[in-house]
């Protein structure tokens, strides 16, 4: 922040909003204990990186409502936990509908699912705005905040950091590393994880000619992309994805069952 200043809190804010490994949180600190030391513009040090998280969401609201599921496919396909990058925050919009945009920045990975999400679930641009906004407001004022009621503290810990000099930056390097190293496994251990086997629809059809009571086909889209008024496959049943767990009890045992999402 001493180097760059305004022009680098506003460009990490952008970099962090569009899911570049950035470390928001603590530039936020960085920036609030600034503006304690007078050495930052109070009013911009909100200001700029508020703009640049609304312009970075915005483009992923937009891309999300334009291009539907391909986009979060991409953003999961790139992510390092890709088996749980759009569960959790389906799940998030699940529990607490447009205010889980309220809490999402919080969350790696749901910070930068979110507004994407929020596009291709259709939810519409001024709740997104006037949600998002809020959002970006509670999560950068909270850290701000506390670098500025801190900035002692930190003040002391960048002393010490300076103090241990090359130490500190190899320690760093080294945490960072082990850091890296495990989310590596962790997306190498998911991606050997068992999926459930894929059938052709039309070996479905043909099973049920043969045999119509022998299977059951149930829709398990994401509650954002079925509405009462949403076409389903006749004969089908209709089990919200975030309860399976609780409706898994009420499938029947004799029978194949074959599942369809968005």
């Amino acid at each position: 922040m001493t180097q760059y200043g305004h022009h680098g809190l506003f460009v990490a804010s952008l970099l962090e909003s569009l899911g570049f490994p950035i470390p928001g949180a603590v530039v936020l600190l960085a920036a609030g204990a600034g503006a304690a030391l007078g050495v930052m513009n109070p009013a911009l040090v909100i200001a700029l990186p508020v703009t640049a998280m609304l312009i970075g969401d915005t483009l992923l609201y937009f891309a999300g409502r334009r291009t539907g599921w391909t986009l979060l496919g991409f953003l999961c396909r790139v992510s390092l936990n890709p088996e749980t990058c759009i569960l959790r925050a389906a799940r998030s919009f699940y529990k607490r509908g447009h205010t889980a945009l309220l809490v999402a920045k919080f969350f790696p990975g749901i910070n930068t699912m979110a507004p994407p999400l929020a596009g291709s679930m259709n939810m519409r641009p001024r709740d997104f705005f006037r949600f998002d906004i809020a959002g970006a407001l509670i999560y950068i004022g909270s850290y701000e905040a506390i670098g500025f009621l801190f900035h002692g503290v930190l003040q002391q810990i960048i002393h010490v950091l300076q103090d241990f000099g090359k130490a500190a930056g190899w320690v760093v390097a080294a945490g960072f590393a082990a850091y890296l190293g495990y989310r590596v496994w962790n997306f190498v251990r998911n991606r050997k994880g068992t999926t459930a086997p894929h059938v052709r629809p039309l070996e479905v059809v043909e099973r049920l000619q043969r045999e119509p009571d022998a299977a059951l086909i149930v829709d398990v889209r994401s509650h954002g992309y079925y509405d009462p008024d949403a076409q389903r496959i006749r004969g089908s049943v209709r089990l919200e994805p975030n309860n399976l767990e609780a409706l898994a009890e009420t499938l029947p045992r004799d029978k194949s069952i074959y599942v369809y999402c968005t």
